[in-house]
Order: structure tokens, then sequence, then C-alpha cells
């Protein structure tokens, strides 16, 4: 699950200069420090195989896993020597156990290569500075912060940086964030030592430090409604909601990780950074308010009829018209009287002029004659389009012919009103309104002196009502 504000936007008359100097401090350990870890591990990995500890070690790392783990047995007979010799040159806590075995025992010489090679492999950046919970240091409770497994790792946590980063240093000022940055870091830092006390495993990356900055940027907007673009699997999109609804959220998804997703993830360091973020921003934001409050696009949030029309044309533009066809039919059933949505649905209808469907869009709009916000002249042109499409017009209904009949003569646009009435008698309806419509129209032919057609219209429309409404 992913979850990140797409409203935010900086202002680059200020620039973020302390987010931009983490990234880059990050980049720079990653290539340049980091970049020497194979030369560092090499080395170690030559003088192990190049001493006496893998004959001396072998059948020591049985013992111990009877002793410890049986249940790495079965993972040992499938994997072979290749587990084995990673467990015997990076598991930290089979280290721990042979150490005063080996004082014990006076195995002197054993002891000397092993403690040169822990010390040879201790050089690797993820033993020399990361965190590890058994074995805390303060080198690895700041170090892990600036380190990174992989290009994947880094850039990840560095568009994290960037996306909520730019945003709350604008809010709190570059030494604030700095400050808050690695208190965030170090508090991310305290739960994961907490939860995972006795684990020799070293924790790298920036994630506890970004999830703090996570958690002061919900503090810092609060309630303010802010549009968030999500993933959940496979399905995406976008909602709009105050802040605070996030940090539930996303608290949610690392507790849910912890006990379902991968386990080489540090999931509790992420918790912790978020509410040590949250917290402290509350608390800075109490006693000294931010600089500036955190930009929001001046444009308002899509309505849901917008959202509507992008969901249709989001079809369009992958072919699926069909989908586009029933998103705009039910978008119209929703919005009865949105324009839009009515002449999209037409739009994708017409492709087939005699389907039910089309029928029915045209049929959407006819009924919408008496709303006022919509032009008269839309109007027309769709009903002359409409004739002209199909043969059996079956959406010329005798309501939707007398609503637009009215507005025609509303707009005194004759030519249509003579048009509509001479449908309506022909289909033998009786109304009241058609009476008082076609002396509308018998009065414009007297004024133009057309007495005959006046006579006419008047004999052809008198005598046509019932009681009733259009």
């Amino acid at each position: 699950m992913l979850i990140i504000p797409i409203q935010n936007k900086p202002d680059w008359r200020r620039p973020p200069l302390m987010c931009f100097a983490l990234i880059l401090a990050n980049l720079l350990i990653f290539v340049f420090y980091q970049g020497g870890d194979e030369a560092r591990w090499q080395q170690a990995e030559e003088y192990y195989f190049g001493s006496d500890l893998p004959d001396l070690e072998e059948q020591r790392f049985l013992v111990y896993v009877n002793e410890e783990h049986p249940e790495w047995r079965l993972q040992m007979d499938v994997e072979g020597e290749e587990f084995v010799y990673r467990e015997l040159l990076w598991n930290m806590e089979f280290h721990q156990w042979l150490l005063p075995k080996l004082k014990q025992e006076g195995q002197s010489q054993w002891l000397q290569q092993r403690l040169h090679f822990a010390e040879l492999r201790n050089q690797v950046s993820s033993m020399a500075l990361g965190l590890i919970p058994a074995e805390p240091s303060v080198a690895g409770m700041l170090g892990h912060m600036f380190l990174h497994g992989s290009w994947d790792h880094l850039i990840g946590n560095m568009v994290f940086l960037l996306l909520f980063g730019l945003s709350v240093e604008l809010a709190l000022g570059g030494l604030w964030f700095i400050a808050l940055y690695l208190l965030g870091g170090l508090a991310a830092a305290g739960l994961h030592m907490l939860v995972e006390s006795g684990s020799n495993v070293p924790m790298v990356g920036a994630s506890g430090a970004v999830s703090a900055i996570m958690g002061m940027f919900v503090a810092i907007y609060g309630v303010r409604r802010l549009r968030f673009f999500y993933t959940v699997g496979f399905m995406f999109g976008e909602f709009s909601a105050p802040a605070l609804v996030v940090l539930p959220l996303w608290l949610g998804k690392e507790i849910f990780g912890y006990f379902y997703g991968d386990v080489g993830i540090a999931y509790w360091a992420h918790t912790g950074g978020l509410l040590a973020g949250f917290v402290l921003a509350l608390m800075l934001i109490y006693w000294r308010p931010p600089l500036k409050e955190m930009p929001v696009e001046e444009e308002e949030l899509p309505s849901p009829q917008q959202s509507a029309l992008t969901r249709i044309d989001r079809f369009q533009e992958e072919g699926k018209l069909i989908e586009a066809a029933e998103a705009a039919a039910a978008a119209v059933r929703q919005y009865p009287d949105h324009l839009a949505l009515i002449q999209r649905y037409i739009e994708l209808t017409a492709i087939n002029p005699d389907s039910e469907a089309y029928h029915r869009a045209n049929l959407a709009l006819f009924a919408q004659a008496a709303n006022p916000a919509i032009d008269a002249c839309i109007l027309e042109a769709s009903y002359r389009n409409y004739r002209q499409a199909t043969q059996t017009p079956r959406a010329l209904t005798a309501k939707a012919c007398l609503l637009m009949a009215r507005r025609a003569a509303e707009v005194k646009n004759w030519p249509w009103l003579e048009e509509l009435l001479n449908r309506l008698i022909a289909q033998r309806v009786q109304h009241p309104l058609i009476p008082k419509l076609g002396m509308a129209l018998v009065n414009y032919y007297r004024r133009l002196g057309e007495e005959g057609r006046a006579r006419e219209m008047k004999a052809l429309t008198q005598g046509m009502e019932i009681s009733g409404q259009p």
C-alpha cells in the first residue's frame, strides 16, 4: 500500500536547502563510502578462506546449530555448504557464541584469527555504521540513517524525503527541519532496538528518519483536506481527506507489514519515526508557529462529476469503449443534469445509433429541456443530429417533445416549435400545453401577416388538451 500527497507545492523562492543537503549527503555516502564495501568484504573473505578458520569452524557450527537453532537443519540440508559458510562469515550471533568457548578452551590461535577476521569484516559499512540492536553504539545510532542496502533502497527513501521534506522544511525552517529529522531517526532506532533487542542483524537506511518527516507533514497540515494518491495491490486512484486521516493508515500499514510483510524491512523503525515526527512537530508548532503554512494548490478539489469524466477518459484512452459507455451511463443516472456527462454519453453511443443506449443518451438530454443552464441551441442541435442519425427516434417521447416545445417557445425558435407541435399532433398527443403553444405560433404568423398559416395552426392545435402537466 502506498499513500502520498499530490497537492502540496514547494515555494521555490525559498528553496529547501537542508532537504537537498540531506539527499546529497546520502547519495555521496552511498557512492563514495559504501561503494568500497565490495573491496572490504573481499579482503575479509580472502583472509578467512586463506586461514585455518574454515576447517576449524565447520564442525563447531554444527554444534551451534544443534544447541541454538535446530530449526535450521532442514535449510542447511537444502542449501548445504552455501548456507554454512554464509552463516560462518556473517552471523554475529555465532561469533558471540564462539568467542567465550575459544577463550575457555585456550584456543588462542583460533581466537586470534577469528578476531582478526571480525575486524576486517566490521570495516564493511553496514557493520561499521549500521545499527546493531544487540550492540548499540553512537556511530550506529546516527550512521544507519545515511546508509542504504541498494540503489533501489536509496532512491525510494530519497523520493519520499523529497516529496514530504520540501514542504516540511518550508514550514519549520531549515535548522528545525534537520534537528527533528535526526531526532526522529533516533526515535525510530530506539523503537527498533526495543522490539528487536538481542538481534545482531545491522539495520541501515534513512527510512525511520524519512518516516519522521511524514509524521511532521501530518502534524503541520492537521485537519486540512488534501488530495492523496494511493495504491493497494494492483488498484490505484485518488481520494481527498484531512491529513490526520492518513496517519493511522500509515501506522496500520507498518504494523501489518511487521506480521505479514518482508522480514528484511524494519517496520518498527518506520512506526517509531512516524510517531516521533508527529509528536515532535506538534510540540514545536505549539511552542513556535510554523514559518509558513504549507502551500496548497489554489485549484479546487475535483468534483464528483469531474472525477466521473476523468474515469470515462481513462477508459477511452485504454481503448475500453464499452466500459467507457457504461461508466457514462452510470454517471448520467447519478448526475442527470450534468451536460458534459450527457454529451459524453451521446458521443460514446453514437457509434451505433440504433442501439437502446443511444436512445437513452439522447432522452437524458431532451429530459433536461426545462433546465435553463442548458443552452437551447445545444438542445436543438442535438435534436436535429438525433433525427438524422436514426430512423426510429424512440427518445422523442411525448414528454420530451413537450418539454422541448415549451423551451422553443420561450426562446422564440418558431420553426423548431412548429416541427415539434406537428410531431405531437401526428402522435395524437393530447395535453393542455399544446393549444397554448399553438396560439403562440398562431400569433407569430399573424404578426408576419401569414393569416393562412395562422388559421391552419389554430385548427390543428385546438381541442388538443386534457388534464396533466409535462
